[in-house]
């Protein structure tokens, strides 16, 4: 086989492989977002741990909201458009009695979008510990969980606490 119909079947077995995950994105209304850099300087509403490495959410969380996510947090209801929750997870590190955060694991994103249909009015995406973003389907990574245990609350866990 010569190298240009080589190098042709190689981009057709590659774009065929990526149709489903392209398709599977679409369908679910994935919208292109970033890691908003300055969420750390956000309201940090609550921190917990979940030890179980077995555990599809392990590590030690750390969960910020902007400032349109705050009423509802606190209050209940429903959240307005813009309103976005970031959980920082961290490997969960026991030494001498103490358990803390040991190295970054991943940001998970949600934000409010009415026009995230098919994920309940929300976008949500993930980040590695560089910042880059993960590939995940948000149906079935995020939005499937969220409907089965929070769909009384707007689709957020969360709770605020004081």
């Amino acid at each position: 086989m010569k190298k240009p119909v080589r190098h042709a079947l190689v981009l057709l077995l590659v774009a065929a492989a990526a149709v489903p995950f392209a398709a599977s994105a679409l369908s679910a209304g994935e919208k292109t977002v970033a890691l908003p850099e300055d969420f750390r300087s956000w309201t940090h509403t609550k921190s917990m741990v979940i030890p179980d490495k077995s555990h599809g959410l392990y590590g030690f969380h750390n969960i910020y909201a902007n400032k349109a996510a705050l009423p509802a947090l606190k209050k209940g209801g429903t959240f307005q458009e813009g309103a976005i929750i970031i959980v920082s997870f961290y490997d969960v590190v026991v030494d001498g009695g103490m358990t803390t955060q040991g190295k970054k694991l991943m940001d998970a994103y949600m934000k409010k979008d009415k026009s995230a249909v098919q994920t309940g009015g929300w976008v949500y995406a993930a980040f590695g510990p560089d910042g880059k973003a993960k590939a995940i389907d948000p149906v079935k990574d995020c939005y499937e969980c969220h409907v089965g245990g929070a769909k009384n609350s707007d689709f957020v866990f969360h709770k605020y606490i004081d």
